[in-house]
């Protein structure tokens, strides 16, 4: 009987080893197949990431992401729909709000907003062990009033993934759980994490964002009216010539999320209300940019690629009318002889300090960005006379009547002089 008892201990204790092992197999092949394990008493969760990128300085849109959810086989049998639970709905959709930007990030950055669902198995009753497959992509478009702005873009992802649900059989074998899951990236694009064998851990989308802000009719600018950004010049100060222009040099940085950027932006010279036309004295600077005419009038090209190159005299201003919120820019003033240079920069409406150069010396603005309302970098240049003898103007009538009182004292004394040597003599 002791035999017997022995024989059977040591068979169980095989089973139980031997249970172990295909256990810790099924486990070590899932993980080796980029599987997520879990257990029934913490099965294995999945959510979906949507991360909406954009230039630094856009304000969150209002918008809704949809997720769609195929079924694809059960136990590798396709076909098998009846058989396949859906997922949670709430996890199949993520919405964002309209906030506004942070214009303090330097350009030319993008910022990344996240959002995650809700368990893609929460509420989800599984009706028999076994492996179900599920293919998830983004539906798209889902945003008509984005989709149909031409100011406003919004890229949808083309990520398609793959998500294989382990289900396992509980303890007391009256339900299921889900044991594990893996992903594979089916359909990869740019913004897809980097997959190890084709698996991802988590199932992300990436959309990006861009807002223009640009005329309602891109055909026909108004840049008189209408402006995305613009560089202004006044002069100041009793000497200050009004017919002088003076040189800047301005570099451009397009957004990294815009598609095909553009290898210049149009630029236009308004001047007491009306484009200028006739842009030889704007342009009468080397190496001379390129210039052209459209609707909106004459304008100047400026790179998106390096500095360029033009002439403002006061009451000008160089406006742009399509650069995309986001977009960074420097703007630099040559030195001018006599001239004490000055600027504000306005962001997204708010203006920032005054800043005041040194006299006859270049001021740069430094990178400066482009926000969603007014953008703008108002140059002033300041000349005030300044004698020889650093006498102020403002003081001469006392200087004149000192000296008309000093002359007449030594005609005075010179008088009196002469009255003296002449009794002296006789």
């Amino acid at each position: 009987m002791l035999k017997k008892s022995k024989r059977f201990l040591t068979i169980a204790l095989i089973l139980l080893l031997c249970l172990a092992s295909v256990s810790s197999a099924f486990a070590n092949t899932l993980n080796e197949e980029g599987a997520t394990v879990g257990t029934e008493t913490n099965p294995v969760t999945a959510t979906i990431t949507k991360n909406l990128r954009m230039p630094a300085g856009t304000n969150t849109p209002d918008a809704i992401f949809n997720f769609q959810v195929t079924k694809v086989s059960v136990d590798g049998v396709p076909g098998t729909d009846a058989n396949m639970p859906n997922l949670n709905p709430l996890a199949l959709s993520v919405s964002f709000t309209e906030t506004v930007a942070d214009t303090a990030t330097p350009p030319p950055s993008t910022v990344t907003i996240s959002r995650t669902t809700a368990d893609l198995f929460y509420g989800v009753t599984f009706p028999h062990a076994g492996v179900f497959v599920y293919e998830i992509r983004e539906q798209r478009p889902s945003n008509p009033t984005i989709d149909n702005d031409p100011n406003l873009s919004l890229t949808y992802s083309e990520a398609v993934y793959t998500l294989t649900v382990y289900v396992a059989n509980n303890v007391t074998g009256d339900g299921t759980f889900v044991m594990a899951t893996g992903i594979v990236v089916t359909v990869a694009d740019s913004t897809v994490q980097t997959p190890v064998n084709g698996k991802v851990g988590q199932i992300i989308f990436t959309n990006d964002f861009v807002r223009t802000n640009g005329p309602i009719d891109p055909e026909r600018p108004d840049p008189v009216n209408r402006s995305t950004l613009f560089v202004s010049k006044q002069v100041a100060g009793d000497f200050a010539s009004r017919e002088l222009y003076f040189e800047f040099s301005m570099t451009l940085v397009v957004p990294a999320l815009v598609e095909n950027p553009p290898a210049f932006f149009s630029a236009y010279v308004v001047e007491n209300g009306a484009v200028v036309n006739d842009l030889a004295e704007n342009v009468n600077v080397t190496p001379a940019p390129q210039t052209g005419t459209d609707a909106g009038g004459s304008y100047i090209q400026i790179s998106t690629s390096g500095p360029t190159s033009f002439r403002l005299k006061d009451g000008q201003r160089l406006v742009f009318v399509d650069t995309p919120v986001g977009t960074g820019y420097v703007a630099n003033e040559a030195a001018a002889i006599n001239y004490t240079p000055s600027f504000i920069v306005t962001t997204n409406n708010v203006p920032g300090q005054n800043v005041t150069g040194t006299l006859s010396q270049p001021l740069s603005t430094g990178d400066q960005l482009v926000g969603e309302l007014l953008n703008s970098a108002a140059f002033t240049n300041t000349r005030d006379f300044v004698t020889p003898t650093g006498l102020n103007l403002t003081n001469l009538p006392f200087y004149g009547l000192i000296l008309l009182a000093l002359g007449a004292l030594i005609t005075f004394i010179i008088v009196k002089v002469k009255g003296s040597n002449r009794r002296y003599y006789y």
